[in-house]
């Protein structure tokens, strides 16, 4: 189901028996039909971490499973109950979402299997292979730690791939010489720099009504920089509210700083009421 304050579709939730979006936070039951056509015959896709745990206490009843992701944690000092589960020895599985690979110490983990991996690959962003590497080092970092030796399963459908080859020569370095080269060739980031106007309103052609009138005073600065067309942004609705960006660059960072303080005048003299917008400069995600 979508979401209707959201470019983005509902996450089940099947303890609760729920729908809830995970970018603005609605929450609605799930539906006994389906919305569109009252069909009876509906049931979940996909492989959440619920259902997961529900696989694997199947394949493993004697096994002490324990989940940890958004649900799990919500309640106040849940997540220190589940670490001292954890590290007195009363699981044997862990279930878990990215909140497993940050940081934490489990000194009896020995295997860590990744789940689906490719997902972190198609992406826009061309820095996804860059985080889905940063991911799968980190996660892969919780096995072994204490005296059992570790071992790492990544589920994936390009095994021959440079990210996975990279992961299991623990090459670091050398991927990232390879996504800087990349990066060169196609005059991405370090190799320029870039900042990003974000702007949202009630409907969309007011945000690129915005947008395209910040372009034109980009240009009337006449200042040596590129200046991009205003497009929608990747998730173009959040909470009710519809969103456009606008990119522009430079390949020299002064030159860009110059141009932006110029612009940050004229765009604040716009006074616009009906449009919220921000600069980001130097964004992580485009």
């Amino acid at each position: 189901a979508a979401c209707q304050r959201c470019s983005a579709r509902m996450v089940v939730h099947l303890r609760e028996r729920r729908l809830r979006c995970h970018h603005c936070g609605a929450d609605e039951a799930i539906p006994i039909a389906c919305p569109d056509c009252g069909n009876l015959d509906i049931k979940p896709l996909g492989q959440g971490t619920q259902r997961l745990e529900t696989a694997l206490a199947e394949r493993f009843p004697d096994a002490r499973i324990l989940r940890i992701d958004r649900d799990s944690t919500r309640r106040k000092d849940a997540w220190d109950e589940i670490y001292r589960k954890v590290h007195n020895g009363e699981a044997d599985i862990l279930v878990g979402t990215q909140m497993l690979a940050k940081g934490h110490d489990f000194p009896d983990l020995s295997l860590v299997c990744v789940l689906n991996a490719d997902s972190g690959l198609y992406s826009s962003d061309y820095r996804a292979s860059e985080r889905l590497f940063s991911m799968l080092v980190q996660v892969a970092g919780r096995a072994g730690r204490g005296q059992l030796a570790g071992e790492v399963l990544i589920q994936t459908q390009f095994p021959e791939h440079p990210l996975y080859q990279s992961v299991m020569r623990h090459d670091f370095d050398g991927y990232a010489q390879a996504l800087l080269q990349e990066r060169r060739d196609a005059g991405f980031p370090p190799f320029i720099y870039q900042a990003l106007l974000r702007a949202e309103a009630p409907m969309l052609a007011q945000a690129e009504q915005f947008l395209r009138r910040a372009a034109q005073l980009a240009f009337d600065l006449a200042a040596p920089v590129s200046i991009f067309d205003p497009v929608a942004a990747s998730l173009q609705r959040l909470a009710g509210k519809e969103r456009a960006q606008l990119l522009v660059q430079h390949h020299h960072r002064g030159v860009l700083q110059a141009f932006l303080g110029h612009w940050l005048d004229a765009l604040r003299a716009l006074n616009e009421r009906n449009v919220r917008w921000s600069l980001d400069v130097d964004p992580t995600e485009v």
